[in-house]
C-alpha cells in the first residue's frame, strides 16, 4: 500500500499498517473507525501512531515528510530516551516530550497480599524492562504466578494513566496539540501500544467512536509483539508467561483504564475537563477528524 495519505474522510484501507522504515506498529488512526450516527470513518492524515522513532532510517524520515508530519508527541520517559536515543524526525518537525511520569518500584503480590493492580502499576509510563527486572530481582526466591503478575502489572500501569498527575499533564497537552495542529501529528512511546494506545483511545472517544471500534484499533498492536520482544534487553529468569502478558495488548488492560476513569472522574467528559481538555478543545479535535459537533 502507499504510505501517502491525504486528510479526507471515506478512505477505507483493508490493511491499516504503514511502512515507515526504522519503526514499527505504524498506522493512521483515521479511515476505519466510524463515529456513532455517522456514515463515514474519521479522517485520515490527521493522527499517525508508531513505536519509537529513535532508529528511524532516512527512508522513514522521508516518509514522515511525505505524510506531512510536523508535530511528534514523544511519550517516552527520560530514561527510555537516554537508553534508546532521541527521535529522528524530518527537518522542521517539532518534537514535544510528554512523558507519563517516571520510573518507580512496583509492589508485588508475592510480598504484599493487599497489593492491587494499581499499586503494581505505579510505574506509569516507566521503562518496562526496568520494572520487570526490579520485580524478578526482588522476588525470585518466591515468585508469584507469572501470568497473573504480568496481567496485574499491565492493568496497574493502565490505571496509572488515569491517576498519575504527570499523565494528566502529558495527555492534556497531547490532545490539545492534536486539536490545534493544521498538519499531521504523530504520537509514539517505545512500542506504540500502551501509552500511545491510551491517547488514541481518548481521541476516538472524543470523536464518538463506539467502544467496540476503539477496542479493535487498540488490539491491532498485538501484531507488534514480536518486534517489541526483539527490541527489549535480555532479562534472564523472566518467565515466558509474564513476558507474554507484558509484550501484548489485551482487552482487560484498556478496560482497567476505563474502569479507573469511571471510578475517579465519573465519565470521559469529567476526566477530560480535569486534565484541561475542555469543550472548545474537544470541538476542535472533532473538527480535525471531520466529525460533527456533539
Amino acid at each position: 500500500m502507499t504510505d501517502e495519505l491525504t486528510t479526507t474522510r471515506g478512505t477505507e484501507t483493508a490493511d491499516p499498517t504503514l511502512t515507515i522504515p526504522g519503526t514499527w506498529n505504524a498506522r493512521d488512526v483515521g479511515g476505519r473507525a466510524t463515529p456513532e450516527g455517522a456514515s463515514e470513518p474519521i479522517a485520515t492524515g490527521v493522527l499517525l501512531r508508531t513505536a519509537s522513532l529513535a532508529n528511524l532510517e532516512p527512508a522513514g524520515v522521508a516518509t514522515l515528510a511525505d505524510l506531512d508530519v510536523t508535530t511528534v508527541l514523544d511519550l517516552r520517559s527520560p530514561q527510555e530516551v537516554a537508553r534508546d536515543g532521541a527521535d529522528v524526525v524530518p527537518s522542521g518537525a517539532q518534537v514535544l516530550a510528554l512523558p507519563f511520569g517516571s520510573p518507580r518500584h512496583p509492589r508485588s503480590p508475592a510480598t504484599d497480599k493487599n497489593a492491587d493492580a494499581e499499586g503494581i502499576g505505579e510505574a506509569g509510563g516507566a521503562d518496562m524492562a526496568q520494572v520487570l527486572a526490579n520485580l524478578v530481582g526482588a522476588h525470585s526466591a518466591t515468585p508469584p504466578d507469572p501470568a497473573e503478575v504480568g496481567a496485574m502489572i499491565m492493568e496497574g500501569i493502565y490505571r496509572g494513566f488515569v491517576t498519575d498527575p504527570d499523565a494528566h499533564a502529558a495527555v492534556g497537552t497531547a490532545l490539545t496539540a492534536i486539536a490545534s495542529s493544521t498538519h499531521a501529528v504523530l504520537v509514539h512511546c517505545s512500542a506504540g501500544k500502551d501509552r500511545t494506545g491510551w491517547i488514541v483511545a481518548l481521541v476516538q472517544g472524543i470523536c464518538s467512536v463506539p467502544r467496540e471500534q476503539i477496542l479493535q484499533e487498540y488490539l491491532l498492536s498485538a501484531q507488534a509483539a514480536g518486534a517489541l520482544a526483539a527490541s527489549m534487553p535480555p532479562l534472564p529468569g523472566v518467565d515466558p508467561a509474564l513476558w507474554d502478558a507484558v509484550l501484548t495488548v489485551r482487552p482487560e488492560y484498556l478496560a482497567a483504564a476505563e474502569d479507573q476513569l469511571d471510578r475517579t472522574f465519573g465519565s470521559l467528559t469529567g476526566y477530560l475537563d480535569a486534565i484541561g481538555v475542555d469543550a472548545q478543545v474537544r470541538g476542535s479535535l472533532r473538527a480535525r477528524f471531520g466529525v460533527e459537533q456533539a
